[in-house]
């Protein structure tokens, strides 16, 4: 990657980044922090994966009017880079001797939003890491203004190590000598590994969940309680950036920050709820949020339809679902992607639990079986992917 950004004349040199890492809440905290900064007046390029329904949604300016690359300029930058990789594929890695290899598709489409917000030349660029941190696309970005980690959990253990304290290493890659560093440790391993980190590296460390209710005054666009200190995370970290913003502005962008598929309320009467949690943190995140609106809004009635990638834990994830749900039935369904779980064995998974569930085999037989049962309320929860796909079908039918 680092070649690559050489032949292509160093674009990610070109802006100001604020680069953020974490297993859940990344998503949030980007468009949190984008939304503070539009409010304040600035330009922002807004960088985030994965996508929900088009792969443009990654890459994004916020300047009053929120606007995605668009297909014709995505095509034409994606050619320069696959110029520039053509032009280094007979190197070899100078570390490690051995030949570039393939480009990736995140390792592209990195490079194509740092041509783009180099052309674009945005007040400040909010750029959220893939899955990881010390070896992510994104971690060639020198010197940003802040690091920025929120939660860490157990996920993508196969690429980052089966441990927390090796995801938590490979996470802080991301900090930088002398940049500030604002994090959501949530208990004392995190903090020790993330604080020893940013110690190494003659680094300030903040924890902004020891500050979160500092933010409770603050009405947020976003459901949850956990969204409080993904809050915190983004306002502690633009002020750590050395980036002024008035009061105002932090009221306005806390309200106006809104992320498709983080609990999104697609409809009412039933209620079709949206939420990407794709891991056990996440999972117990947003059924504590569904719980609760249910017992907002009087709901007796209700569907959770669960879909996920086979290389997730999801036996953990149905066991929370089990313990904390009430008065709750479930839909297992497969979605269009080769490493989707196998809902069959999602669904044993539930019986074995002692829940019963159905199974689907598509995104669109669980929606019609949903329709069937006249539900209050429907969660789709597992997967953005999922998410995604259902999304799709909503916006057709509702």
């Amino acid at each position: 990657m680092t070649r690559l950004l050489e032949v292509l004349g160093n674009p990610e040199k070109s802006f100001s980044v604020l680069h953020i890492a974490g297993t859940n809440g990344k998503g949030s905290t980007a468009v949190m922090m984008a939304s503070v900064l539009e409010a304040a007046g600035y330009s922002v390029g807004l960088y985030t994966s994965p996508h929900l329904e088009v792969k443009n949604e990654r890459i994004q300016i916020w300047n009053g009017e929120h606007s995605m690359i668009t297909d014709e300029k995505y095509d034409e930058l994606a050619a320069v880079v696959d110029e520039a990789a053509a032009k280094i594929s007979g190197e070899n890695n100078p570390e490690t001797g051995e030949p570039l290899g393939k480009l990736h598709f995140f390792e592209k489409i990195t490079a194509i939003a740092y041509l783009y917000y180099a052309e674009q030349n945005p007040d400040y660029v909010v750029l959220e890491c893939g899955l990881g941190g010390r070896l992510d696309s994104t971690n060639t970005i020198e010197k940003p203004l802040v690091s920025v980690l929120t939660q860490i959990g157990l996920d993508h253990t196969a690429e980052l190590g089966r441990t927390i304290f090796k995801i938590l290493r490979e996470k802080g890659g991301i900090i930088k000598p002398g940049v500030p560093v604002v994090c959501q440790c949530g208990n004392m391993m995190n903090s020790q590994v993330i604080h020893r980190i940013a110690k190494e590296n003659g680094c300030d460390c903040v924890d902004a969940c020891d500050r979160k209710d500092e933010f409770r005054k603050y009405e947020l666009g976003m459901k949850g309680d956990y969204q409080l200190d993904n809050a915190a995370t983004a306002v502690i970290a633009i002020r750590k950036a050395g980036i002024e913003v008035p009061e105002s502005a932090i009221e306005e962008g806390l309200r106006k920050a809104v992320i498709p598929g983080r609990f999104e309320i697609m409809s009412e009467e039933p209620y079709w709820i949206l939420d990407g949690a794709h891991n056990p943190d996440a999972i117990q995140g947003a059924i504590n949020t569904f719980e609760m609106f249910k017992r907002q809004k009087k709901i007796k009635k209700s569907l959770i339809i669960f879909g996920c990638m086979q290389d997730k834990n999801y036996l953990s994830m149905i066991q929370l679902m089990n313990q904390y749900t009430r008065g709750c039935e479930f839909v297992v369904t497969a979605f269009d992607d080769e490493r989707c779980a196998d809902p069959m064995v999602l669904g044993e998974c539930f019986v074995n639990n002692g829940r019963n569930c159905t199974v689907c085999e598509s995104v669109e037989e669980a929606y019609e079986q949903a329709q069937s049962q006249k539900y209050e309320a429907v969660l789709i929860i597992g997967s953005i992917y999922l998410a995604g796909a259902m999304r799709n079908i909503i916006k057709r039918r509702v």
